[in-house]
Formats: C-alpha cells, structure tokens, sequence
C-alpha cells in the first residue's frame, strides 16, 4: 500500500488533514507466528517514528512473533478496529470513538499501537466484573508466543522510552489492555 493510500481518511468519521499530516507510513520487518520474515506497515504519528523502529527492531531481533502489520484502513478491515482485532491485526493510527463513547481514541493522533490483539486481549471490567472481551475468542497467556508481559523486552524498552502499557492497568481501573501502548 502507498503512503497516499494508507492515509485516506475514514469516510464515516474522516480526520482533520491537520492530523493526517502528522502521520507517516513506517514499512516494518517482523516474524509472523510461521518462523518466517514477512513485511507490513505501521501508519503512526511522525513524533514517535523512531520509538516505533526500535520496537519494531527489537522484536526482529527477538523473533517476536506477530501475525500483521496492516494499517487499518486495508480492504480487509476498512476502519473497523473490532474485525482488525479479530484478524489479529497489530496496528497505529486509526481516527475513531472511544467504543460506547464520543471522545476520541488515542489511536486517533497516531500516539497509539496495538500489538497481537488475539494474544494481548483488551478488558472492560464493570465493578470488577468482564463484561466485555476483545477480540471475542482472545486468550491472555502469559507462555503463549506473541505474548506481551511486564517483564518481556518490549515492555520495557517501550516504558523506558515514556509509552505506557495498557497491560499495567487493572479491573480496579475498569480495563486491561495488554496489547495497547501509548504516548503523550
């Protein structure tokens, strides 16, 4: 996919061009769960470029696996962050509604990534209760490969650098989102 292509907006909830012009299209190199090199892209703000390469580099190094690296606005999801999600899909921005709300979502400026949703499962707990799973069928195993944890590599070199990780909060704090890192 071209830069050009990567960054057409959303026709349902198009972004600002003041945000689209903050983006860029970063080609990365990962390990799918095959053993295999395969190719993607990452559409995230140009402030974090260089944060995003280091991830990206050492999860290489690491042989992490991950399944793909598309951004959001492919065919095969076209904007919708619950069938990305479902395909496993790891990916940056995305300009949408916080689920069930009107704020925006953190992916909205490019600050934002997720990382193997099916391994790294996102939470909503009400009164400590799950009362919401995505992807629907995700399984968070901390021995499962593509599996992101406190004390992995790419935790911490991502906290290190000032990102924090969804994974560190808790259902006291309504959420778990071990695949979600961000930045502000």
């Amino acid at each position: 996919m071209t830069s050009e292509e990567a960054l057409v907006p959303n026709p349902e909830n198009p972004a600002p061009q003041e945000i689209l012009d903050m983006m860029e299209v970063l080609s990365v190199r990962h390990y799918g769960f095959d053993g295999l090199i395969h190719s993607g892209q990452i559409v995230m703000n140009k402030d974090v470029i260089e944060d995003i390469k280091k991830f990206f580099d050492l999860a290489l190094e690491l042989k992490f696996p991950i399944k793909n690296v598309i951004p959001i606005n492919d065919k095969r999801y076209l904007w919708d962050d619950n069938q990305s999600c479902e395909d496993n899909n790891s990916s940056g921005f995305n300009y949408r509604l916080v689920a069930g709300t009107n704020r925006l979502s953190k992916h909205s400026n490019g600050r934002a990534f997720d990382i193997n949703p099916v391994q790294n499962i996102y939470v909503r707990y009400e009164n400590g209760k799950e009362v919401f799973r995505a992807p629907t069928d995700g399984l968070y195993d901390k021995n499962a490969p593509g599996t992101l944890t406190s004390n992995y590599s790419l935790v911490i070199l991502m906290k290190n650098l000032g990102w924090e990780w969804g994974g560190d909060w808790t259902p006291e704090t309504g959420r778990e989102d071990y695949q979600h890192f961000e930045k502000f």
